[in-house]
């Protein structure tokens, strides 16, 4: 009769693969044959790539082995997008395997006013192993320049989760002279000081949605008149609304503050003539909403209201494919909107019932910034 020790060890390889990790060290206490058959390098290389989609070892130097027990069982899964929430301001947090290391980078809107300029990147830690196989947590601050020196990027220790490391206060020689200078036995109070920022994940789906006039997922674009944020478009379940909240937030708009709710059951087919001043635009949302459950893409022209401001955008499309009131909550009140699709790349929002009427333009995230 046939053992499972008589298998060749390329299909005992195999077997393994449908093993949990707790239950591995039961399997290399078996026997000699099982036990050498754990250490096979490609047993947990395919672990790696099938529980963490992990590809390259290259950088780490270590097997797979010591990788998955030492970094990916407890870090691997922190790998995605996650949002900060931190009072009212918020972030977005890329984590990602890089080269020797897992990296936690904070995405931040464009620099300027342009919707077009592509995301910003800022290394804010990274999870490495040292030359004695232990893992290394670090933090990367940016230091102000002493005299004759360069500013430049300067790593020091920081805690992720459940580390618990002691701070080593010589760790911090620039602030230290500072606090002494100007805070003197002070000073030892505000390095014991603790900085902890809490984030949770973002989900942000993969599936695409049948039957609504733009897909989901994260664009970039002007709150009101307070610059350039980050923002996440989705649906109610029912699809009936479409929500567009802030993933990144500045005093004037806390982050989850800002919200369109686009009202989907009822779109507007406007001419240009009804589009000629912000009182047409009104009269139109009352009277020439359509009743259209299931929401065809119409193509109907757009055109900039003579009193809107458009923040000097240079290419607005000149016809949309969907329009709908929409509520647009910026503070404590709601006020009315039309929100309209051009494609699935940019949407459009009238901000109507303001001091400055305007017109702001959302550009979707695509893949290629958030791989880089």
């Amino acid at each position: 009769m046939t053992t499972i020790l008589s298998l060749p060890p390329e299909l005992l390889t195999r077997i393994l693969d449908y093993v949990y990790d707790s239950d591995l060290p039961s399997v290399y206490l078996s026997c000699k044959t099982l036990r050498n058959v754990v250490y096979i390098h490609s047993v947990w290389q395919r672990k790696c790539k099938q529980e963490y989609n992990f590809k390259s070892i290259e950088g780490w130097n270590v097997n797979y082995c010591i990788l998955y027990n030492k970094v990916l069982r407890r870090y691997g899964d922190l790998v995605g997008f996650w949002r900060r929430d931190f009072q009212y301001y918020g972030g977005l947090l890329q984590i990602k395997f890089d080269k020797g290391c897992i990296k936690g980078l904070e995405v931040l809107p464009p620099a300027g006013s342009s919707v077009d300029r592509p995301l910003r990147k800022t290394e804010i830690f990274t999870i490495s192993m040292t030359s004695s196989e232990t893992v290394q947590i670090v933090s990367v601050h940016n230091f102000p320049k002493e005299e004759d020196e360069e500013e430049k990027d300067v790593q020091r220790p920081c805690l992720l989760h459940v580390e618990e490391n002691e701070r080593d206060l010589n760790n911090h020689p620039l602030l230290k002279r500072w606090l002494d200078e100007d805070f003197l036995e002070r000073g030892v109070d505000y390095l014991s000081s603790r900085h902890e920022y809490r984030w949770s994940p973002l989900e942000l789906s993969s599936n695409s949605v049948s039957n609504v006039p733009i897909q989901p997922g994260l664009f970039k674009g002007s709150c009101f008149d307070r610059g350039i944020e980050i923002q996440r478009l989705f649906y109610t379940d029912d699809l009936r609304m479409l929500l567009v909240t802030n993933i990144t937030g500045v005093p004037y708009t806390p982050v989850r503050k800002f919200l369109i709710n686009g009202i989907l059951s009822c779109p507007l087919v406007l001419t240009v003539e009804q589009q000629e001043s912000e009182d047409t635009l009104s009269v139109a949302r009352r009277h020439y909403e359509t009743k259209q459950p299931d929401r065809p893409a119409v193509q109907q022209p757009l055109r900039i209201p003579k009193d809107f401001s458009h923040q000097d955008i240079l290419d607005i499309p000149k016809f949309c494919t969907f329009r709908c009131s929409a509520v647009v909550y910026i503070g404590r009140l709601p006020s009315t909107a039309h929100f309209v699709v051009f494609d699935e790349r940019k949407f459009g929002l009238f901000w109507l019932q303001f001091p400055h009427q305007m017109f702001s333009l959302y550009i979707r995230v695509n893949d290629n910034e958030l791989k880089d």
